[in-house]
C-alpha cells in the first residue's frame, strides 16, 4: 500500500479511488475553503458558490468512505504500515506546522502539492502527520529568500524546483490561462491557484483544460 498521494484528484472519479486514497483526500480538504482564494472570484456570489462546493466535496467524500465495507480495515492497515515503517513520534499535523509557519498558514496546501511533501504517518486518529524538514523551504530564517509568499510564489523558485521545464513554456501555459502577476513585498508572484496548476500540466502531464476548467 502506497504511503502518501499527491494532492491531485478528480471530482468525478471520487467513486472509483480506493478507500485509502479518499482517506487521504478526506484529511486534506477537511478544513475551511481558504480566504486567500476570495481574490480570485470576480463577485461575492461566486465567492460563496466556491465555498458551498467546498463544504459539498467534503461531504461527499465522507459518505463514500462511510459506506465502503472495507474503512475500518484500510485505517488499521495505514496504523500497522506506518507503525513499521517510520518514527510515528515527532511528526505534525497541518494545524501545528500552521502555528509554527503563521506566514504560510493559509498556503500550506498550495506548499505541500508544489513541492510534493509526503505523508510521514497517520495518527491514532488517523490525521495525516508530515516532517517539518519537508517544510525547511519556508521556515522563519528561509522563507524571506525562498521565492514563496502569501499570495504566490516567484516564477524563479517555480524553476528552480523544476528546472525541467522551460521557463518558455511556463510563461506560456499562464498566458493561455490569463494568468495576472501579482506584485507582493516588491516582488513579481505568480498566484498560488496558477502555480499549482501549471505544475500539474507541466510536471505532471495533467490535460490543461481539465486543470484549469475545474
Amino acid at each position: 500500500m502506497s504511503s502518501y498521494y499527491q494532492l491531485v484528484w478528480r471530482e468525478n472519479e471520487l467513486e472509483s479511488y480506493p478507500t485509502d486514497k479518499l482517506n487521504f483526500i478526506f484529511n486534506i480538504i477537511n478544513r475551511p475553503f481558504p480566504v486567500s482564494y476570495r481574490q480570485l472570484y470576480p463577485s461575492r456570489i461566486e465567492w460563496q458558490k466556491a465555498v458551498k462546493k467546498h463544504e459539498d466535496l467534503i461531504k461527499r467524500v465522507k459518505n463514500i468512505i462511510l459506506k465502503r465495507s472495507d474503512a475500518h480495515d484500510i485505517r488499521q492497515a495505514w496504523l500497522k504500515h506506518h507503525r513499521e515503517q517510520a518514527d510515528t513520534t515527532n511528526g505534525f499535523t497541518i494545524e501545528q506546522l500552521a502555528n509554527k509557519l503563521p506566514h504560510m498558514a493559509n498556503q500550506l496546501g498550495a506548499f505541500m502539492e508544489i513541492e510534493n511533501i509526503e505523508i510521514k504517518y497517520f495518527d491514532d486518529d488517523f490525521k495525516p502527520r508530515y516532517d517539518l524538514s519537508d517544510f525547511q523551504d519556508i521556515t522563519i530564517n528561509n522563507y524571506p529568500s525562498s521565492g514563496f509568499k502569501k499570495n504566490g510564489m516567484t516564477k524563479e523558485a517555480f524553476l528552480k524546483l523544476y528546472p525541467q521545464v522551460p521557463e518558455n513554456k511556463l510563461d506560456e501555459v499562464l498566458d493561455i490561462a490569463d494568468c495576472e502577476l501579482e506584485k507582493e513585498d516588491n516582488t513579481v508572484v505568480i498566484p498560488y491557484w496558477y502555480a499549482v496548476n501549471a505544475k500539474r500540466v507541466l510536471v505532471d502531464g495533467d490535460s490543461f483544460i481539465e486543470t484549469f476548467d475545474n
